[in-house]
C-alpha cells in the first residue's frame, strides 16, 4: 500500500446519512476549527480494512461500493491489510477509514479507536469494533441467521430495506466513552431501536459512522459518501 500524499487543500470526505430523529451535534468552535484543519492536512486517501481472512476478496467487493458513492478524480480507495494496521503509520494518511469487517483482532480495535479519539473520520459496518463506544444488543432473539433484511426508518420516516447483522443498539444510544456524543442516524422500523449512530469525540472532533449494515452486501442508497470543498465547513 502506498499511500499518495497529494495536495488536499479544496477536499474532503464527507459522511452523509438521513437522520432519525431531530437531535443534532453542535462542536464547539473550536472543534470546528481543530476538524477543518484536520481535513485540510490528511491526504485523499480512503483506507478499508476487511480484516484478516480472505480480505482481499472481500476488498474488491466493498471497493465497488465505495467507487459508486465516492469522487475517484479526488479520493483513492486503498486496502489497508491486517498486517499493515499495527506496522504502517496510516494514522495521518487518511481522510476516512472504513471497517468492513466484522471481527478485528489482535488489538486493530485499539488502533482504530485511538484513530477516532485522535480526532480521525471512521464508518464501520457490521463489526464488533462498534462495542468499543456503544453497547449492542441482539436485535430479534432466537434467530439463527448472522444476516437478513431489515427495513430502516430515516428522517421524515422514509424507509429503506437493508441487509443487516442481527444487532442494534441501545435506545436511546449511549457512549461507553467520556465527551462522546451519540446520535440516531436509523432505526429498525419493527423494533424502533438504533441500527445506525453517530458519534462525536467532543475533544477532537473525530467522527464515527457506525452500523450494522452489511456494506458489501447492501445498495449504499442511505449510506452515501459525498464529496465536497473545504468550503462547505465555512
Amino acid at each position: 500500500m502506498q499511500l499518495s500524499a497529494g495536495d488536499t487543500t479544496r477536499t474532503h470526505c464527507h459522511l452523509t446519512v438521513k437522520r432519525s430523529t431531530s437531535t443534532s451535534v453542535t462542536l464547539s468552535d473550536t472543534a470546528t476549527a481543530e476538524r477543518r484543519a484536520a481535513v485540510r492536512s490528511k491526504p485523499p486517501n480512503i483506507l478499508v480494512y476487511c480484516g484478516k481472512k480472505d480480505s482481499s476478496r472481500l476488498f474488491e467487493s466493498v471497493k465497488t461500493v465505495l467507487s459508486e458513492v465516492v469522487n475517484t478524480d479526488q479520493f483513492i480507495i486503498y486496502h489497508l491489510k491486517h498486517g499493515q494496521v499495527l506496522s504502517t503509520p496510516w494514522h495521518d494518511n487518511a481522510s476516512l477509514l472504513v471497517i468492513a469487517s466484522d471481527k478485528v483482532y489482535d488489538g486493530v480495535d485499539r488502533q482504530f479507536l485511538e484513530h477516532f479519539v485522535r480526532g480521525g473520520r471512521l464508518v464501520s459496518f457490521g463489526s464488533v469494533f462498534d462495542s468499543a463506544l456503544v453497547k449492542r444488543r441482539v436485535r430479534e432473539p432466537g434467530l439463527s441467521a448472522q444476516l437478513g433484511v431489515v427495513t430502516l426508518l430515516t428522517d421524515g420516516d422514509e424507509s429503506v430495506s437493508v441487509i443487516a447483522t442481527n444487532y442494534c443498539y441501545d435506545t436511546p444510544p449511549e457512549s461507553l466513552l467520556p465527551r462522546v456524543t451519540l446520535t440516531c442516524l436509523a432505526a429498525d422500523k419493527l423494533t424502533r431501536r438504533p441500527v445506525i449512530v453517530e458519534a462525536v469525540h467532543e475533544s477532537s472532533a473525530g467522527v464515527a459512522i457506525l452500523s450494522q449494515v452489511s456494506l458489501s452486501l447492501s445498495q449504499p442508497v442511505c449510506l452515501s459518501v459525498s464529496v465536497s470543498t473545504v468550503e462547505s465547513w465555512s
